[in-house]
C-alpha cells in the first residue's frame, strides 16, 4: 500500500467521512486517493483554505471525531494559520495535511524553491503536534501519533507536511506509534474527590464552575445528577451552557457581559469547584474585581500548563475531570445552609432572569423558538454573539451551539456551519454580523452549489458594533472605521444573496408570525437579514473598577 492510500484508509477506519480543502499539484496523490474511496470518504472544495480549516473545526465539534483539512504548499497552507490558531485556542481536534517538494531554507536564505516555506516554524506554537515527513519509513508513526495527540488529553490541531514523493511510495509498517496509557491511580482520584467533598461540607455557599472542558466527555449528565442530588448550584462559561441548561440547578453563564443572576451568585459563593474552566476572569487587573474573589477555589484541569496561571486562593489538580466526576457521582454530601443557599440562588434567578432582554435579543428569541431541537447553531463573533448567547439562555434552547471561544475569530461561522452539516447531515442555523459576512461571502457559493440546508441569520447593525462601543468609552463620539461616517461600509446584502441564488428574507422587530413561516422549511439554504440600529449598545457589562456583580446599566440596589 502506498502512503496516500494508507492515510485515507486510516481516516476511514477512524470513521471520518468528509474532508475539506483546495487542491494543488503537490497534494494530487492524496486527493486522488480520497477520490478512489468515495463514498466512504468525500473531499469538498471550498473557496478559501481558511474556510476549509473552519469546516474541519465544525465537523470535529459537532461529531466528536477528527476534522480534516488539506491545502497545497506556500500560500495554500499559510491561508490556514488563523483557523489553526482558532482550533488550538479552543481545543478542537483537527488534522491539516499539506505537502512540500523543496528543502527548508538554511543560513538565512529567504527562498530556495518557489512557494516553499518552513511550515514547522510557522505552526509549531499553535499546534499540539507538527511534523515534516521526508522519510517514508516515518510516515505511519507520524500519522498515528498526530491522530493520538489531536484526540487525547486536551485536544487540539495537528499538522502533517509530507514530502510530495512519499505519497506514491510503498509504506513501511515497521515503525508504529506506541502511546502511553493514563496511569492515574485510583488512590489519587479518591484523594482529590475526598478533598472536594470535605471542602463542600465545610462551606455555606459552594458552586460548581464548569467550562468547555466537558465538551468531549460524557460527564456533564453525571455532574448534573450529582449536583441535583446534593443541591450544589452549577454556573458555566458562556460557551458550554448547552451542556447544562437541562439541569434544574444550573443558574446560567457568567462573564463581563454575563447574566446578572449568574454573576451575582458567583460573587456570593464561598467555594468554587472549577471543572474544565480556565478561570481567565481572575486575570482582570481591577482591584475591586479581584476583591470579589478572595475565596477558596479548587481547580481541576487536564492541562497542567493551565494551572500555572496563579490564583492565590486555589488548590490545583492536573487530572481528567471525568475521573473526578465518576468518583463523585454517587456521593451524598451535606453542607451548611444547603436549603438557604439554594433558595437564595433560585430567588436571584427569579428576580434577574428576564433582565437585559431588549431588542434584538427578543427577536432572536422568536427565531430560536421556531427551530427544531436536533439542529446545531453556529455563532460568529461580535455583538451578534452576545445577543445570541443571552437569547439562548432565556429560551433554554439546549441545541448544540458552536462558538469561536478564546480566539474570537470573526468570519469563522459559515465555514464551521458547512463542516457541521457534513458531520450531522441535518439543517444548521448560523448567526453572523454584517462585518463577518463580508469576510467570507465566497462560501455562499459552496452552500448554493451543494444545496446545503443552512439558514444564515444576518444581524446587520451597519457598524463594527463591539469596537465602536470601545471607542465610545475611550474617545467619546470620535469613531474610526467603525461607523458609516467614519470609514465602515456595508453592501446591499439582498442583491449579494440573490446573486448566489439563495433565498433572501428581511424581518423586523414584530415579525414573529413571519419568522414562524420562514422557518417551517429548513431544508433549503436561506438568509434572513435583521437590521439593527447601530446605536444599540451591548448590555449588560462590567465597567472598569466595578465588582463582578455590579453590572451596567445599574438597577435598583434593593
Amino acid at each position: 500500500m502506498i502512503v496516500s492510500d494508507f492515510i485515507i484508509n486510516f481516516l476511514i477506519k477512524k470513521k471520518i467521512t468528509d474532508i475539506f480543502g483546495i487542491p494543488g499539484e503537490i497534494i494530487f496523490q492524496f486527493l486522488y486517493a480520497a477520490d478512489r474511496r468515495k463514498p466512504k470518504i468525500n473531499s469538498h472544495l471550498n473557496f478559501h483554505e481558511q474556510n476549509s480549516c473552519f469546516a474541519a473545526i465544525g465537523y470535529a465539534r459537532s461529531s466528536n471525531k477528527l476534522g480534516v483539512a488539506y491545502a497545497t504548499r506556500g500560500p495554500g497552507i499559510t491561508n490556514m494559520v488563523t483557523a489553526v490558531a482558532d482550533a488550538y485556542n479552543d481545543s478542537v481536534p483537527i488534522m491539516v495535511i499539506t505537502a512540500h517538494a523543496g528543502d527548508v531554507p538554511k543560513n538565512k536564505m529567504r527562498v530556495i524553491s518557489d512557494q516553499e516555506i518552513d511550515t514547522m516554524h510557522i505552526f509549531k506554537n499553535i499546534t499540539k503536534y507538527c511534523a515534516r515527513i521526508d522519510n517514508v519509513n516515518d510516515a505511519q508513526f507520524h500519522i498515528e501519533k498526530a491522530y493520538f495527540e489531536a484526540m487525547n488529553g486536551r485536544r487540539g490541531p495537528v499538522i502533517l507536511d509530507f514530502n510530495k514523493k512519499i505519497f506514491s511510495k510503498k509504506i513501511s509498517i515497521n515503525k508504529k506509534f506506541r502511546y502511553k496509557k493514563d496511569k492515574t491511580s485510583i488512590e489519587k482520584i479518591k484523594k482529590i474527590s475526598n478533598i472536594i467533598n470535605k471542602n463542600i461540607q465545610q462551606s455555606k455557599s459552594p458552586i460548581f464552575l464548569v467550562g468547555d472542558g466537558f465538551r468531549y466527555t460524557n460527564s456533564s449528565n453525571k455532574l448534573i445528577e450529582f449536583s441535583e442530588k446534593n443541591k450544589i448550584p452549577i454556573l458555566s462559561s458562556r460557551f458550554c451552557q448547552d451542556l447544562f441548561l437541562k439541569s434544574k440547578i444550573f443558574f446560567g453563564y457568567f462573564s463581563s457581559h454575563g447574566q446578572r443572576d449568574a454573576n451575582l451568585i458567583l460573587s456570593k459563593s464561598d467555594l468554587i469547584v472549577s471543572l474544565g474552566h480556565r478561570l481567565l476572569f481572575l486575570n482582570n487587573k481591577s482591584k475591586s474585581f479581584k476583591n470579589a474573589f478572595q475565596k477558596k477555589i479548587i481547580r481541576i484541569d487536564i492541562d497542567a500548563a493551565e494551572l500555572k496561571r496563579k490564583v492565590s486562593t486555589s488548590i490545583n489538580y492536573n487530572i481528567k475531570l471525568e475521573k473526578i466526576v465518576n468518583q463523585l457521582k454517587n456521593k451524598k454530601i451535606e453542607y451548611i445552609n444547603k436549603s438557604k443557599w439554594l433558595n437564595y440562588c433560585k430567588n436571584v434567578k427569579k428576580k434577574f432572569f428576564k433582565e437585559d432582554l431588549g431588542y434584538p435579543i427578543t427577536l432572536i428569541i422568536s427565531i430560536l423558538k421556531n427551530i427544531k431541537r436536533n439542529i446545531h447553531i453556529i455563532s460568529d463573533v461580535g455583538n451578534n454573539e452576545f445577543w445570541l448567547c443571552r437569547a439562548y439562555a432565556y429560551t433554554k434552547c439546549i441545541n448544540p451551539i458552536i462558538y469561536s471561544k478564546s480566539y474570537g475569530t470573526m468570519g469563522s461561522s459559515i465555514g464551521k456551519a458547512i463542516g457541521t452539516y457534513y458531520a450531522t447531515k441535518k439543517p444548521v442555523m448560523c448567526f453572523i454580523g454584517d462585518q463577518a459576512l463580508q469576510m467570507l461571502s465566497s462560501e455562499l457559493q459552496f452552500i448554493f452549489s451543494n444545496k446545503l440546508p443552512i439558514t444564515i441569520v444576518l444581524l446587520n447593525n451597519s457598524s463594527s458594533g463591539m469596537i465602536r462601543s470601545k471607542q465610545k468609552v475611550r474617545y467619546g463620539n470620535h469613531f474610526i472605521h467603525t461607523t458609516l461616517d467614519s470609514g465602515y461600509s456595508t453592501p446591499n446584502f439582498s442583491k449579494i444573496i440573490k446573486s448566489y441564488n439563495i433565498k433572501y428574507y428581511n424581518i423586523k422587530k414584530n415579525d414573529e408570525k413571519k419568522i414562524a413561516n420562514i422557518l417551517k422549511n429548513q431544508k433549503k439554504p436561506k438568509l434572513i437579514e435583521v437590521k439593527i440600529n447601530p446605536n444599540i449598545e451591548l448590555i449588560p457589562h462590567i465597567p472598569i473598577g466595578n465588582e463582578f456583580q455590579n453590572l451596567s446599566p445599574n438597577i435598583k440596589r434593593n
